[in-house]
């Protein structure tokens, strides 16, 4: 049954975004990080649930566990039998996600169907494109995006780009991100990140992400929010 729940997080996010049940569209900013590395499983997904409020949920595949994120708290969620799809229950909230549908329960009443936010397209293509970690702030706006490959910072609205070397597995990890990592561009231009365990609500969005961000630019400090994908 675990792996039958497991199969059906692998296709959550296409199944979601090919039967159009997310909110209106919404251009992502560039994803400049690629890779040759095969991704078949997603394990984060955003969505928007009861009375508006957005919802975030890393699914832990080694203990078969989903930590929920909301606006005021996390929850970690423990999967449950289901005769179809994967359902995962805590004391007060169960999620079930069975194919295309997303049904949320709180102290036993039904709060759904729910459907994907709009942030959940731009977060899969950035998985696909072999982001690790991604991040978003805003007054000023900046977007950041970690890999492999090429760490990039795009501020201005994406209007003006940095490029860094990238990070291997080793040095970042998705799943725990946290940490302070340091660049220095050959323009002379530095930058300073502190990734920052706990659980932080983007102020533009509302949407709730697994961890807080801190960027320095050139002295020039920018917060905002992150999660790691994986």
């Amino acid at each position: 049954m675990r792996i039958l729940q497991l199969m059906t997080l692998a296709t959550l996010a296409i199944l979601i975004l090919a039967t159009g049940c997310g909110k209106k569209d919404e251009k992502p900013q560039e994803d400049q990080t690629t890779t040759n590395e095969v991704r078949e499983t997603f394990h984060v997904f955003s969505f928007d649930g009861p009375l508006a409020a957005r919802y975030m949920v890393h699914f832990l595949e080694s203990s078969h566990q989903a930590v929920l994120f909301t606006h005021d708290e996390t929850l970690i969620l423990d999967s449950q039998p289901a005769a179809s799809g994967a359902k995962f229950a805590g004391e007060r909230i169960m999620i079930w996600i069975n194919g295309e549908e997303v049904l949320m329960e709180v102290d036993g009443q039904r709060v759904g169907p729910c459907q994907a936010s709009p942030l959940q397209p731009i977060l899969a293509q950035a998985w696909l494109n072999g982001t690790n970690f991604w991040a978003v702030g805003n007054e000023p706006s900046w977007n950041l995006i970690m890999g492999q490959e090429r760490v990039v910072l795009l501020t201005e609205l994406g209007q003006k780009k940095l490029e860094f070397s990238g990070l291997d597995k080793e040095s970042l990890n998705p799943e725990t991100p946290y940490g302070s990592y340091f660049f220095s561009h050959p323009n002379g231009q530095k930058l300073n990140i502190e990734i920052i365990k706990g659980r932080c609500t983007d102020s533009m969005s509302g949407e709730p992400m697994a961890v807080s961000v801190k960027l320095v630019l050139d002295g020039k400090e920018m917060l905002g929010c992150g999660t790691g994908l994986y």
